[in-house]
């Protein structure tokens, strides 16, 4: 099973209230990603165990383009791979874990996944996320 994702979300951490509630910064995130699932995948939940490959292909800045007319070519100054303040790779991957086992969607329990490969990439045009299971 293939899922296209649109955008690379990493999972934020929960926060408290004045009040001493917690609440999830992520929550408004996750409805449009399960959402977008849920188009994607209508058969019933997996129940077996589970190897996942992440693939995060993050948009690359504007600043790591030249400029005038050049505009489409890299700068010899532009990282070839998305590190830095883009994201943990384990926060990608925890945000995509929990949205899949929302309503049991996508399969029970997260702990059905045995074998989990990811990397980030970047993309010229798009940011989005592939998950194949």
């Amino acid at each position: 099973m293939k899922l296209r994702i649109d955008n690379c979300i990493a999972q934020k951490r929960h926060r408290h209230t004045k009040r001493g509630m917690v609440y999830d910064p992520s929550s408004k995130d996750k409805k449009i990603a399960i959402q977008q699932i849920k188009e994607q995948f209508t058969g019933e939940p997996y129940t077996d165990a589970l190897k996942i490959k992440f693939v995060f292909h993050l948009k690359r800045p504007k600043a790591h383009f030249r400029s005038g007319k050049y505009a489409n070519e890299l700068k010899k100054t532009a990282p070839v791979y998305p590190i830095g303040r883009i994201g943990d790779i384990d926060n990608f991957i925890k945000f995509y874990l929990d949205v899949m086992q929302i309503d049991k969607t996508v399969y029970l329990d997260d702990s059905q996944v045995i074998e989990i490969y990811a990397k980030k990439e970047y993309d010229d045009k798009e940011s989005y996320t592939e998950i194949i299971i």
